[in-house]
């Protein structure tokens, strides 16, 4: 009887590995994403996810086009990356604390650079914060079983790894 317990804790110790891919699948499937200004819209698409291993965060790169008031179109790149937030009610993984790490757009005038610029990171963070980038399975036995028991979320063989357990 003494073994039980432990036999159950080991039972519930569970490791998931989600792949870029898996990830990527996800994040795209929340793209476009288009706001409108007071200068004009602002446009997010085309998401690449990267693993970044040295900080255990999710890159998010985005191809942006900025059509401005007037008719002129512009575009570029940006970057965002943040940490992996669990919420273990809903069985869902979250990027949160994003910060802007590029924001490139050529023939953008001056005067609009930092308000597309801060637009873009709200953006970013809104969706990202509220929009899953994995969830737990609710037809996966291990998954229910282990929900509220997050031990460590790391970056490793490109591949985020998620550990469960008691």
């Amino acid at each position: 009887m003494t073994f039980f317990p432990v036999q159950a804790a080991m039972a519930l110790s569970y490791t998931l590995e989600m792949t870029e891919a898996e990830i990527q699948q996800k994040v795209s499937a929340m793209m476009p994403i288009e706001k409108k200004m007071l200068f004009g819209t602002v446009k997010l698409f085309d998401p690449k996810i990267a693993l970044v291993k040295e900080s255990n965060e999710i890159a998010v790169a985005t191809e942006i086009r900025v059509n401005l008031v007037g008719g002129l179109s512009v575009s570029g790149k940006t970057k965002v990356k943040g940490q992996i937030r669990y919420d273990a009610k809903a069985g869902e993984f979250f990027l949160k604390d994003s910060t802007l790490e590029e924001f490139v757009i050529e023939k953008l005038p001056e005067k609009y650079h930092h308000a597309v610029k801060v637009a873009v990171e709200k953006m970013m963070q809104k969706v990202l914060s509220k929009k899953p980038v994995y969830k737990l399975k609710d037809d996966n036995l291990k998954h229910k079983l282990v929900k509220a028991v997050l031990q460590s979320v790391t970056v490793k063989d490109e591949k985020l790894v998620v550990v469960f357990g008691l």
